[in-house]
């Protein structure tokens, strides 16, 4: 606890394990509340504003913690919250139109206003937190966190018990989100000049220019993430049968609560400190190493339990008709451990200018994990060799960018060090 580093880390997964056990102990109440259909719209909603955000706010709010100036990481809040309400306009006039030429198209009505307006407040939120992250308000993205679970389960109770609907989990979770956005602005301030929100200046421009790899490259890449989490489940489907697409998620979900719960928090902790070692011409290889070592090594204990004893554990935890899922889980969390331990390196992509890179091998992943489903179908007839081939294929595109980015990271760490007369060649 004497590492500023790893109380950062300890607070961001206590405010994240809090807020899961706070949302887990709502389940039992909502899914008495909520039938299946108001669960389908609310998967609608959701899905929706994850393949929307990284196009409606280009990817910039990324880019907040990197500038080296205050004032030009003042200009990418400003620029990104301005692109997020024009594409939120647009988006409502789409749904408008669509809504009012065919109804049927949607599963709900009020699309055209839920959608963009919960467009509009992520990117608010997110904007937001990467500001906190980059002032090191960790304490304060902690405690958002478990209050809007606590919040948003008492809202969804509430209003179950009178308009058990999607819409109320729809409006739910655009209360929390403006909860959200509403605490950080009061917390933290308009971070620049309130009445220029409506004028785009040169100086827009220029940084638009300077950090034009996070549209270019980081939009598409989070877009093919997006296809890339849907792809599987769609072919499961297709080549076997709905149930082993439930296997699919099941397994998925488990395996990725320690990656969302204490990889994240590596990741949100380190990607500031990466950014403000490498702007005072500190070494970020050794760094980056000794973390992502540290990571593996966590990984390692979970790994090799979950692969030769998956089938048992999901059997025993979820019940017999959850064997298969488990012997799926054998095979997906070897990716899952390489996922998991990367999250240092896949925090120093932006901050080397790595995001082309990191484009093409989202697109090599893609293919190469979709090529083991179809080998796996075409050649065994077998869902689990699919499931295996998509994840051995993936760790291929894992160590590409473990390797890459580590040569990248040593390499200009021994530039800029021989430059400022650190090192003798």
């Amino acid at each position: 606890m004497k590492s500023k580093f790893l109380r950062d880390i300890a607070t961001l997964v206590s405010g994240t394990a809090a807020a899961q056990v706070a949302s887990i102990l709502f389940i039992p109440w909502i899914t008495r509340l909520y039938g299946p259909e108001a669960f389908g719209g609310f998967g609608y909603f959701s899905s929706m504003l994850g393949f929307l955000t990284p196009l409606a706010g280009l990817c910039f709010p990324l880019a907040v913690v990197l500038p080296k100036r205050i004032g030009e990481a003042r200009l990418l809040i400003d620029m990104s919250l301005k692109i997020a309400l024009c594409a939120s306009f647009f988006i409502f006039l789409f749904m408008l139109i669509i809504e009012n030429i065919n109804y049927n198209l949607i599963p709900f009505s009020m699309t055209y206003v839920f959608i963009p307006l919960g467009l509009f407040l992520t990117i608010v939120v997110l904007v937001y937190t990467q500001w906190s992250i980059r002032l090191g308000h960790y304490k304060l993205v902690a405690a958002i966190s478990v209050l809007s679970s606590v919040l948003g389960g008492v809202l969804k109770v509430a209003l179950g018990y009178f308009y058990p609907n999607s819409i109320s989990l729809i409006l739910v979770a655009n209360l929390i989100l403006f909860f959200n956005a509403l605490v950080l602005v009061r917390r933290l301030g308009v971070p620049f000049r309130s009445e220029e929100f409506f004028s785009v200046r040169v100086r827009h421009w220029m940084v638009a220019k300077k950090y034009r790899r996070f549209p270019l490259f980081r939009t598409p890449h989070s877009v093919l993430a997006t296809i890339s989490q849907i792809a599987p489940i769609f072919l499961l489907t297709s080549f076997y049968d709905a149930k082993y697409a439930g296997y699919f998620v099941l397994t998925r979900s488990v395996l990725s609560a320690p990656v969302s719960l204490i990889g994240k928090a590596v990741y949100d902790a380190a990607y500031p400190r990466i950014s403000q070692r490498y702007n005072k011409n500190q070494d970020n290889f050794g760094f980056i190493l000794k973390l992502s070592i540290g990571l593996g090594g966590i990984s390692v204990i979970p790994l090799i339990c979950i692969f030769f004893a998956g089938d048992s554990m999901f059997s025993l935890i979820f019940g017999a008709e959850w064997e298969r899922a488990g012997e799926y889980a054998a095979w997906m969390a070897l990716w899952f451990a390489f996922n998991f331990s990367n999250k240092a390196v896949a925090a120093a992509v932006s901050v080397y200018g790595m995001d082309n890179f990191l484009f093409r091998n989202g697109i090599l992943n893609m293919l190469l994990s979709l090529l083991g489903f179809f080998v796996g179908f075409v050649y065994c007839s077998s869902d689990l060799v699919s499931v295996a081939l998509f994840s051995l294929f993936g760790i291929i595109c894992q160590c590409l960018l473990i390797v890459k980015v580590l040569r990248v990271v040593k390499r200009s760490d021994l530039f800029r060090f021989s430059g400022a007369g650190l090192y003798e060649s």
